[in-house]
């Protein structure tokens, strides 16, 4: 069993889509500048402090659940459930260097209008 299985906030699915309760934030959201080199992307972070967004068509809602996709499924794909467009959407997932997270995960996938997508989770 991989490590990530074992964390202690990962997620089980059930078959189907993804169901998450997701608690409403207010909160000054950070924006995050990678420690890599230039042409990195800045991220903000996301009210639950585990996960950040870099793309506009990004909600934090969904990079949450990346997260706990990530936390749940095997491999460096994870299907994950946008609770915007009801729709699950394919993740693909490399570590990564940044000033607010030790290893963390940059995430990218494309959404149903071909907008990219860019997740980032601790």
């Amino acid at each position: 069993m991989s490590e990530r299985n074992n964390h202690p906030l990962a997620w089980k699915f059930g078959t189907g889509f993804v169901a998450a309760a997701l608690l409403a934030g207010v909160g000054a959201a950070t924006e995050i500048a990678m420690a890599s080199p230039a042409g990195a992307d800045a991220f903000t972070v996301c009210p639950s402090g585990t996960s950040g967004v870099a793309t506009a068509d990004t909600s934090c809602a969904f990079a949450d659940n990346v997260r706990r996709a990530w936390y749940s499924q095997p491999g460096t794909i994870v299907m994950a459930h946008s609770p915007v467009t009801n729709q699950v959407l394919k993740m693909q997932c490399t570590s990564t260097a940044t000033t607010r997270w030790a290893g963390a995960k940059r995430c990218v996938g494309v959404n149903a209008h071909g907008a990219g997508l860019i997740v980032y989770i601790a």
